[in-house]
């Protein structure tokens, strides 16, 4: 587990693309935290981490949006979804198991029960107005040289 603030929205996007140049193909990155938390500005970060030059929007409306970049990013929100039924619909499976791109989930605790059982969980705390309390956790090994590789080019000790 690794647990940092971070003082504003550009430096949460920057951890989130010291975030992107940590993941591997396959990785499956579930983020928690209210609305307004930085939950889609973390995912901009990864995206720019990935060297993808699109802009990263929240995908409230459509769901699933597919970015292009040195690894596909596929960014999930679940927000207006209410429960396992309705996220089984979307086919979320291929995401998870395609295994060459990166999948990032908003509001992933609604879908606990449909994870794999290893995942890169992100809590992202309001602080204040601007600052930001983000714990990762790992859950599996792979993910642990995740957080390792993410404090070394962060600085955050």
């Amino acid at each position: 587990m690794f647990t940092t603030i971070t003082e504003n929205p550009e430096a949460t996007k920057q951890l989130g693309g010291n975030l992107g140049r940590s993941l591997f193909p396959g990785s499956i990155v579930t983020l928690v935290g209210e609305l307004g938390s930085g939950k889609t500005t973390l995912v901009q970060g990864i995206g720019q981490g990935l060297g993808i030059n699109n802009i990263i929007k929240s995908p409230s409306f459509v769901i699933i949006h597919e970015y292009s970049g040195r690894v596909p990013l596929y960014h999930l929100d679940l927000y207006r979804l209410a429960g396992t039924e309705e996220i089984s619909s979307l086919g979320y499976e291929e995401y998870f198991y395609e295994k060459n791109g990166i999948v990032a989930i908003e509001w992933a605790e609604k879908m606990k029960d449909l994870l794999p059982p290893e995942f890169l969980k992100i809590k992202l705390e309001i602080v204040n107005l601007s600052k930001r309390k983000i714990t990762l956790e790992s859950h599996g090994l792979s993910y642990n040289k995740v957080i390792e590789k993410l404090k070394r080019l962060s600085c955050f000790y």
